[in-house]
């Protein structure tokens, strides 16, 4: 199963994604609930990066993907951010709703706006 871990700050904006696992939907290669978190992913941190010339904290290898918001985040940029963020949640949620036994979303929210002490996680 594919895990999704989302952290929001005090204010609900999101300060980071997790995903881990695989889904084994299908065999490797063939897999298109892996494929489609995959894809949107990492899309989503194409379009920071290209788009809104975002160099967000990222972590990608087998089976495990974490971005995060960037300690610096120009406020210019913040509204951008947040926006490609969530459009990535949007896509995981109808992702985790088409195929609820191989994805899950959890949401941990944050005590404060930096987004570092969370509370107790609720699943969406």
């Amino acid at each position: 199963m594919i895990r999704v871990k989302v952290k929001r700050d005090g204010n609900n904006n999101p300060v980071s994604v997790e995903i881990r696992g695989h889904a084994l939907f299908a065999p490797r290669g063939a897999d298109i609930v892996c494929a489609a978190v995959s894809v949107l992913a990492q899309t989503i941190v194409y379009a920071m990066e290209d788009l809104l010339g975002l160099d967000p904290p990222l972590k990608i290898k087998k089976g495990f993907f974490r971005v995060s918001r960037p300690a610096q985040l120009d406020p210019a940029k913040k509204e951008g951010f947040f926006l490609l963020f969530e459009t990535m949640l949007v896509g995981l949620r109808e992702i985790a709703g088409s195929y609820p036994k191989y994805i899950s979303l959890q949401e941990a929210e944050a005590l404060n706006s930096s987004g570092n002490d969370t509370q107790d996680d609720k699943i969406m």
